[in-house]
C-alpha cells in the first residue's frame, strides 16, 4: 500500500471514530436527556398549575410510555430489539435502557409526591412543597437503583445516604414496582447487550 493511500485510510478511520463519538453524544442527548427533561418539566408544572384530575391524567400518560418502554427491552423482546440495532450499526443500544431509567425517575417521583400531598404516603423527612419536590424525590429512586447494582455497593462506597425513608406500606409497594418494572429490565438489558456484543464479535471472527 502506497504512503498516500495509507494516510487516506488513517484519515478515514479517524473521521469515522469522530462521527461515532458525535452520534453517541447526539443519541445521549436526544434519547436520554430530552425525554427526561420533558417528563420532569411537564409533571412539575402539572403538579402545581392545573387541576389534580388533569395532573393524574398526565401521570398516567407518562406511565403508559414507561411501561411500554420497559416491555420493549425485557426478555426475548429485548434480545431481538438489541440484536436488530446492533446489526444496523448501533453500537450502544443499551442507551435505550439508560434512557428508560432516567425517564422513570420523574414519573415515579411525581406519583410519590402527588400521593404524599393527599396524605396516602408518608416520607421522612417530609417531601418539600416547593418546585423542587419532584427533583428531590428522584434522588430516592436513583439511590435505590444504585443500591441494586450487584457487587458495586455504590451508595456505601460514595457515602451517599438514602435521602428519604418511608413509613407506610403503599410507598413500599411503589418502590417494589419501580424495582420490578425498571431496575430489573435495565440491569438485565446490560447483560443482554454484552451477550449480543460478544456473539457478534465471535461471528465476525469466524467468518473467512
Amino acid at each position: 500500500m502506497s504512503a498516500p493511500t495509507s494516510k487516506i485510510s488513517q484519515l478515514t478511520g479517524a473521521v469515522e471514530k469522530v462521527n461515532q463519538k458525535l452520534l453517541f453524544v447526539a443519541a445521549l442527548f436526544l434519547l436520554v436527556l430530552v425525554p427526561f427533561l420533558v417528563a420532569r418539566v411537564v409533571l412539575q408544572w402539572s403538579l402545581t398549575s392545573i387541576p389534580q384530575l388533569l395532573h393524574w391524567a398526565l401521570v398516567a400518560f407518562f406511565f403508559i410510555i414507561l411501561i411500554f418502554w420497559a416491555w420493549l427491552i425485557s426478555r426475548d423482546r429485548g434480545d431481538s430489539f438489541f440484536t436488530a440495532l446492533y446489526a444496523q450499526g448501533v453500537k450502544w443500544p443499551v442507551l435505550y435502557s439508560i434512557a428508560l431509567l432516567v425517564f422513570s425517575l420523574p414519573c415515579f417521583a411525581a406519583l410519590t409526591v402527588t400521593l404524599g400531598r393527599v396524605g396516602l404516603i408518608s416520607f421522612q423527612p417530609p417531601i418539600p412543597d416547593a418546585d423542587t419536590a419532584i427533583a428531590s424525590v428522584q434522588d430516592f429512586y436513583l439511590w435505590h437503583f444504585m443500591d441494586s447494582i450487584p457487587g458495586l455497593d455504590i451508595p456505601k462506597t460514595l457515602r451517599w445516604e438514602n435521602p428519604y425513608a418511608y413509613t407506610d406500606r403503599l410507598s413500599g409497594w411503589i418502590l417494589l414496582t419501580f424495582k420490578l418494572a425498571v431496575i430489573l429490565p435495565v440491569i438485565g438489558s446490560f447483560a443482554t447487550w454484552n451477550r449480543i456484543r460478544k456473539r457478534t464479535t465471535n461471528d465476525r471472527k469466524a467468518q473467512p
